[in-house]
């Protein structure tokens, strides 16, 4: 849980430089938002990965018995 608290503030802490170049609303909002976005969908796609090759791992040890 830590490292994925560290993991989300870094990406909304490298934001900081678009989000003061920014000068409009639609720019300072994917400067913040999208970076939390990107995260996301990778921490999504990442535990869906480790789910499925246990479920793989698991159903390749049944087999085997």
């Amino acid at each position: 849980m830590m490292n994925d608290t560290k993991n989300i503030l870094l990406a909304w802490a490298s934001s900081f430089a678009s989000f003061f170049s920014s000068r409009e609303a639609h720019e300072i909002l994917s400067a913040i938002v999208l970076p939390i976005i990107f995260f996301a969908v990778g921490k999504t796609a990442d535990i869906l990965l480790q789910l499925y090759f246990a479920r793989r791992r698991d159903a390749n040890g049944r087999k085997e018995r």
